[in-house]
């Protein structure tokens, strides 16, 4: 049901079902009562993510991946199956009710552009096996199904899980009962503030879903996969707080230059996908790059300016700073063609300013 398409615009239910673009630049998530935001971004800009710090810090940085998703996404689900909605819960843990929602949590999880899952085994509340086909990320992946295991039987689990070529298979199996986490807040999803904007969009009279979503990508429900029609690239819809939540776990771990390493492996894969690009270094150029940032509820990118070499950019209701940073200045580089200095203020009212000039 959550896969079948819309008549007029071809966008899966899910995605209605699941978003709700406003006109502040950001999309968020009807499940959660639009408590937390939602965005689309690149697969690649995941991965870089990863593999950036693991490369900067000299090991592996996928059991903190794993751990900060597993926290980030087991609150979130926890908060929606709450107290106050304890019926859901109750329906969920039954022995008819587990299978549906195991069958909803898939599907959503292939609306989302998270690869397709088959169920391997599994024991009531005790474990379970998945195989992903595709996933977005490996790391990524394990820690949303145990966050979301865990928050459905509240209990405690340990995850491992091995990659078969394009395929990951994770198993989750329960350690004790209750959901108990050495520091919880730590992982504590932030409610961010927001700017009122005038964003508008030509939406589906049927489904309401912005008409520019459905122009810019495609799904492939067989598949999980989400592609960028202009550009052929894999997009996947993340939980904006989530993904913050990580890189502040990241930060807890391994140090306050985290952000930074964020920062800059954004800004080197974006440089790396725009070899050879030819555009102007004008202050239009960059907010045409800029523009799919409200559909896509990454924020409202409301001023744009270049004065000389230096190129200012204000962002309300940023998705996350350090990588619109490091995005803004992989443009600058690829665009420039020089080595580039970035410079960001926190989101903390809302809004960042970033500028962008040649080392």
């Amino acid at each position: 049901m959550l896969l079948s398409r819309c008549g007029e615009c071809g966008a899966p239910l899910v995605l209605r079902a699941f978003g709700c673009w406003n006109p502040d630049g950001t999309i968020t998530a009807k499940p959660y009562g639009h408590s937390l935001r939602v965005s689309f971004i690149e697969q690649g800009e995941l991965t870089a993510l990863v593999d950036g710090i693991s490369s900067s810090i000299g090991y592996p940085i996928d059991k903190l991946v794993v751990e900060g998703e597993r926290k980030a996404n087991g609150g979130s689900v926890d908060e929606m199956l709450s107290k106050k909605r304890g019926l859901i819960r109750s329906v969920a843990h039954s022995a008819i009710g587990v299978p549906v929602a195991i069958k909803i949590i898939t599907d959503v999880a292939i609306g989302l552009g998270h690869g397709r899952s088959e169920i391997l085994e599994h024991k009531r509340g005790k474990l379970i096996r998945v195989r992903v086909s595709e996933p977005y990320n490996a790391a990524l992946a394990t820690g949303d199904l145990l966050g979301t295991y865990e928050a459905h039987f509240l209990m405690t689990a340990v995850a491992s899980w091995q990659v078969e070529g394009d395929s990951v298979v994770i198993t989750i199996e329960k350690d004790h009962d209750g959901m108990t986490w050495q520091d919880p807040t730590r992982l504590a999803l932030k409610k961010m503030p927001t700017f009122e904007g005038h964003v508008e969009f030509e939406r589906c009279g049927r489904c309401d879903v912005p008409l520019e979503m459905t122009r810019k990508v495609s799904w492939n429900t067989s598949r999980g996969i989400i592609t960028n029609n202009a550009s052929g690239v894999r997009q996947v819809m993340i939980i904006v707080e989530a993904i913050n939540a990580v890189i502040r776990e990241l930060t807890w771990e391994l140090g306050e230059t985290i952000p930074d390493m964020v920062r800059e492996a954004e800004q080197a894969y974006v440089a790396s996908e725009m070899v050879g690009t030819e555009l102007e270094g004008t202050a239009e150029t960059y907010a045409q790059l800029l523009s799919d940032m409200t559909v896509f509820g990454q924020g409202n990118p409301v001023e744009v300016t270049k004065d000389g070499v230096l190129l200012t950019v204000r962002v309300d209701n940023p998705f996350c700073e350090p990588l619109i940073a490091g995005r803004i200045a992989g443009f600058y580089q690829a665009v420039e063609g020089v080595e580039t200095n970035v410079i960001w203020s926190p989101g903390t009212n809302g809004y960042t300013v970033i500028q962008a000039w040649p080392v």
